[in-house]
């Protein structure tokens, strides 16, 4: 997972401005749901090593363009007190209690799984729903 994400930053910080920013953060927070469902699913040691890549890369380039993305439209005086970036999807630990009961009533794989493939789900929801995000620059 750490290689990917640091090839992920290198890529980020070597292209900066001319990437489009919505369309890659969509696609980052898909192609992390679905490389988390096929991780979970993975029965090779060497195979899930290849999808934690994947992950790495997936995760970070998502998150750095989501933090850039909030940060740039937002007003002046949120961008100054970053505490709100840490929440930016809703409260973590109420996600993680979610995994958690749903690792203890259907086991970790399924719980991985299902998650992973709702968070892709939601990305492409809203691709779908909100156009305007594929054009953020």
């Amino acid at each position: 997972m750490g290689l990917g994400a640091l090839c992920s930053a290198v890529l980020l910080a070597s292209f900066g401005d001319r990437l489009p920013r919505g369309l890659l953060m969509l696609g980052g927070v898909t192609v992390y749901g679905l490389s988390v469902v096929a991780f979970a699913a993975s029965p090779s040691f060497r195979l899930s090593l290849g999808l934690m890549t994947i992950v790495g890369l997936a995760h970070v380039s998502s998150h750095a363009l989501v933090q850039t993305v909030v940060q740039t439209y937002s007003r002046p005086p949120p961008r100054a007190d970053d505490s709100h970036l840490s929440h930016e999807f809703g409260r973590p630990d109420a996600c993680s209690m979610l995994a958690g009961t749903l690792a203890a009533l259907v086991g970790a794989r399924w719980a991985v799984a299902s998650m992973g493939a709702a968070g892709a789900l939601l990305m492409v929801t809203i691709g779908v729903a909100l156009p305007r995000v594929r054009l953020i620059r």
